[in-house]
């Protein structure tokens, strides 16, 4: 059930006040800034559900990546995968930002994983948290995929004898979600008879359809919806505690939402492009 909210909940009984019979003026209460307008659901799965056109082929799943220096609650992915069996019936493959190491590239590839993770401050949580969702996936008869890395690629992001290179890291991820989901796509509309849906999760820069310029370049957006000729959709979950401490978020039009998170609240940002604020921990 959907709850249409121009303040974030109903509106309150209008106070009583009392007047003297020589008051020229009334100081009324105040009812502080409107929020920004959206929608609020019992759950993440009923949002979902709702903000998903029936015409829609892939849609890109973003998050504020959990960290050992942020705050320590529920984490965005741990969420979506309580959520999957809501809406998999109608999802055939679903992308995620991980890689398994091939064993051939030995134990340069460990090593380079490990400064990785130990760069990006990824709790050791989350290893355990991608494996439950790979398991809800194949439980929903979804096809779970990962990024695959070549030999090569391990040393331009992790270099052996220097520290992690961020932008060759965003530029590996974007190109690789981007290709696992572009292969997808292919297979499955080769079949007579396939779900309609492909899903891609990962961090919130890489899915957004409205990106800023300087950071244009490390999102799959575009190419999918060019691919999905405008099928593409783009969904954002947010954890109210983790976006209070991201600078990034505090400048966004939604960023008041999360103070009075209680239900998962809905705002849209653009054509075919939402926020999903997660309630409060």
């Amino acid at each position: 059930m959907v709850v249409a909210c121009g303040r974030g909940g109903p509106p309150k009984e209008s106070p009583k006040i009392e007047v003297a019979r020589d008051a020229a003026v009334v100081a009324l209460p105040d009812a502080g800034p409107a929020l920004p307008a959206h929608q609020a659901y019992a759950n993440l799965g009923d949002a979902i559900a709702a903000i998903v056109p029936p015409t829609t082929r892939v849609i890109g799943f973003g998050e504020l990546h959990a960290r050992v220096d942020r705050a320590a609650v529920r984490s965005s992915l741990s969420h979506f995968t309580e959520a999957l069996p809501a809406f998999g019936a109608r999802i055939s493959d679903l992308v995620v930002e991980t890689w398994i190491i091939d064993p051939k590239c030995g134990a340069k590839a460990v090593k380079a994983t490990a400064k990785v993770e130990a760069t990006v401050k990824r709790p050791e949580a989350t290893k355990s948290e991608i494996a439950q969702l790979a398991d809800a996936a194949r439980a929903a008869k979804i096809q779970p995929h990962a990024m695959t890395l070549a030999c090569k690629d391990y040393a331009t992001i992790a270099p052996e004898n220097g520290e992690p290179d961020p932008i060759a890291m965003l530029t590996l991820t974007t190109r690789e979600l981007s290709r696992v989901v572009m292969s997808a796509v292919k297979y499955r509309d080769k079949q007579a008879d396939h779900r309609p849906l492909i899903a891609l999760y990962g961090g919130a820069l890489h899915n957004d359809r409205f990106p800023a310029a300087a950071v244009a370049e490390w999102s799959y957006a575009d190419s999918v919806d060019l691919a999905t000729d405008g099928a593409y959709l783009e969904i954002d979950l947010i954890v109210p505690e983790l976006a209070e401490g991201d600078s990034v978020s505090q400048k966004q039009p939604w960023f008041p939402l999360v103070a009075d998170a209680r239900q998962v609240l809905v705002w849209q940002r653009g054509e075919r492009s939402y926020v999903v604020i997660l309630p409060r921990a």
